[in-house]
């Protein structure tokens, strides 16, 4: 691998460039640890630090993520979320050709805090069922969600915790008749710190999508509020646009 000299381009940006030509080449495929940043430095005559900066856009950019003590891996091909439909995470992976896992990480009935009661109309304080999942894909850590679901929908659901590997709509339409019909959510981007970062596999400071989900029954009474971190570097968005006569250009 050379790099010009001749000032035209920054050393960093050709060790972007020239890493990123291997990657979508197949050199290193997704999984593989790339040499380290003191090989590379040897490798390409230049500092550790130009080496760390064009290795950082790449992870910026979505093709590496850095583990603590492990080095620096290509990512896997990130999943395309559509938004355009309300579909649960284990059914949404089967549609795109993984095999989705959940581990079930809480269970708990609890007392509805503020945001959680307006998200599900109820009283503050009022019974809900807390249950925390963390979700993977062909065994890749994807997100960490939170799931909320009014205890008087369905008290009996705690009997029912070892079906929660699976998908939770599955579980509410077979177990108890309640049909998720629509729902909407809304995405921010945001860094994750502490133990959020540690059950996603992530370093702190990893950027992440957080997500809230509101869910309705046909008649439109609430079912399920979930809030989620969705590895950034493991998803991509794709929104739906329509047109109007009066907003085309």
């Amino acid at each position: 691998m050379a790099i010009s000299r001749d000032g035209r381009m920054p050393l960093y940006y050709q060790i972007y460039d020239l890493l990123r030509e291997e990657i979508e080449s197949g050199v290193y495929l997704p999984g593989d640890r790339i040499p380290t940043e003191s090989e590379l430095s040897k490798n390409f005559g230049v500092s550790r630090v130009t080496v760390k900066q064009g290795i950082q856009k790449l992870v910026v950019d979505g093709l590496l993520y850095r583990q603590q003590g492990k080095g620096t891996f290509v990512t896997s091909p990130k999943v395309n979320r559509k938004l355009s439909g309300l579909i649960s995470f284990h059914d949404e992976m089967l549609q795109k050709g993984f095999v989705p896992t959940t581990r079930l990480l809480e269970f708990m009935v609890v007392p509805a805090r503020r945001v959680v009661a307006e998200a599900l109309r109820l009283s503050e304080g009022e019974k809900v069922i807390r249950i925390k999942r963390l979700r993977l894909a062909d065994g890749e850590v994807m997100a960490v969600q939170t799931s909320f679901v009014p205890h008087a929908l369905c008290p009996e659901l705690a009997k029912r915790r070892e079906k929660l590997t699976g998908s939770l709509y599955k579980l509410l339409r077979q177990d108890f008749g309640l049909d998720p019909a629509a729902g909407r959510e809304s995405y921010s981007a945001v860094v994750v710190r502490g133990a959020d970062a540690a059950i996603l596999g992530v370093l702190e400071g990893s950027p992440v999508f957080a997500v809230r989900r509101f869910a309705c029954l046909a008649d439109g009474r609430p079912v399920e509020y979930a809030e989620s971190l969705l590895r950034a570097d493991r998803y991509s968005l794709d929104v739906e646009l329509s047109g109007s006569e009066t907003g085309r250009r």
